[in-house]
């Protein structure tokens, strides 16, 4: 039987996060990472860039690190258009914080930074697909160290830093799993939800995605076993990912197969809620843009 596949349209939406101090996590997303506050209600709030919601806070105050062998966030993964756009978020960050980590992907450059409650967040902007490395006919999973004078060669790069562009999107979101190999995690998102596997390094690494152009969700599984316990409510972890897909009907027509399949799930007037074998909560929406 041939496996339906996910609408080549589908997108990240937001992340959903928990952190512990509110204030304090506005003020780095703000300040440091150049996000806007979109909205804000009590103990919680919305950032990202004009029309885009990048990541959801929730605040538990007092929140502490979850156990590193917890499945849930290892980054998400803001994606700047232009490689100058990222050159300016590198100069502006380097600039008030000694720790951050550059990095070369062959299919993209990439600045890691983490927040104040151990969120990772991926700064990053493709690169020229006639520049990607490859392995066959998927894309070489590569991490080369960068230097700083690297970015600070390129056009653009000391204009002033006005925060992250309204053309940032989701490039993506890593995903730590738990089960050896990948031998649960695969299918679940190939065969059960219809993603494609765009990139792969062992079995330690999966990237999958809806077109040759991007992966949406990447997965590896070197943090934890299937003896690993989900992050504790009162810590700073993922509470959950938007994928937005096209129209509520394709939304419903997952929830078909999630149905046929057994698998458990829930659908409401907004949203399907389902979990991966490892406990990560997706919720598939219909896109609103």
């Amino acid at each position: 039987m041939t496996t339906t596949r996910l609408d080549p349209n589908l997108a990240l939406g937001a992340v959903e996060l928990t952190v512990a101090d509110l204030d304090r996590s506005l003020d780095y997303y703000t300040r440091s990472i150049g996000l806007l506050v979109l909205d804000r209600e009590p103990g919680g709030a919305r950032v990202g860039v004009p029309g885009r919601v990048l990541a959801v806070l929730r605040e538990r105050p007092g929140a502490g690190l979850p156990p590193a062998s917890s499945p849930g966030l290892s980054h998400f993964a803001p994606q700047v258009p232009t490689r100058a756009d990222l050159a300016r978020f590198v100069a502006h960050y380097t600039a008030r914080h000694t720790e951050h980590q550059l990095t070369d992907h062959t299919v993209a450059h990439s600045c890691y930074v983490v927040d104040p409650d151990g969120h990772c967040v991926e700064v990053t902007c493709a690169r020229p697909r006639e520049q990607w490395r490859w392995q066959g006919d998927q894309p070489a999973v590569v991490a080369d160290p960068l230097r700083l004078e690297d970015f600070a060669a390129e056009p653009g790069a000391d204009e002033p830093f006005t925060g992250l562009p309204a053309g940032t999107e989701m490039g993506h979101v890593q995903l730590k799993v738990t089960d050896a190999e990948l031998k649960a995690t695969e299918p679940f998102y190939t065969d059960l939800l219809g993603f494609d596997v765009q990139a792969r390094l062992g079995t330690m690494f999966l990237a999958v995605g809806v077109t040759e152009h991007r992966a949406l969700l990447v997965f590896t599984n070197r943090f934890g076993t299937t003896e690993s316990e989900q992050a504790p409510e009162d810590t700073a972890h993922l509470v959950g990912v938007d994928l937005l897909l096209p129209a509520t009907r394709d939304v419903r027509a997952l929830a078909e197969r999630l149905d046929a399949a057994g698998h458990p799930h829930e659908l409401s007037a907004t949203a399907l809620e389902v979990r991966d074998p490892s406990g990560n909560l997706l919720r598939f929406k219909a896109n609103a843009a």
